[in-house]
């Protein structure tokens, strides 16, 4: 009897499928970081107040659990931007907070400088 080896894929395929959803991954990730700067930089620019802690703590944890349940329809792209936008919008006051200190812009800079870095770095090392 003679055993039939039959191959599902070729190994070419399987990269350029990694490829693209490793692009499309970084590319989603980037969208919901500009998102998050926005709304944070709104929050900056209307010199918002701090949100209730309790309030927003409920609201994240609730936005995850939505997350998750809503996982493969077609209302877990609106909240994942819901989720990066509130926690960007949260950021705002504390990003003004060092920005009110007498050497705010350059620690804020370099920690903008450093996040970008990173996501470069570790883009750069996954594809």
């Amino acid at each position: 009897m003679q055993d039939q080896i039959q191959y599902a894929s070729s190994g070419r395929e399987s990269a350029l499928a990694t490829n693209k959803l490793l692009r499309n991954t970084y590319a989603l990730l980037s969208m919901t970081l500009l998102f998050s700067a926005l709304t944070a930089s709104i929050a900056i620019f209307t010199n918002a107040g701090f949100i209730n802690p309790i309030i927003s703590l409920v609201v994240m944890l609730g936005t995850l659990f939505a997350l998750h349940r809503a996982q493969n329809s077609v209302w877990s792209l609106p909240l994942v931007f819901f989720f990066t936008g509130f926690l960007g919008y949260s950021l705002g006051p504390i990003i003004n907070l060092y920005l009110g200190m007498a050497n705010g812009g350059q620690i804020v800079a370099t920690a903008l400088a450093f996040t970008g870095i990173t996501f470069l770095g570790l883009s750069a090392y996954s594809i």
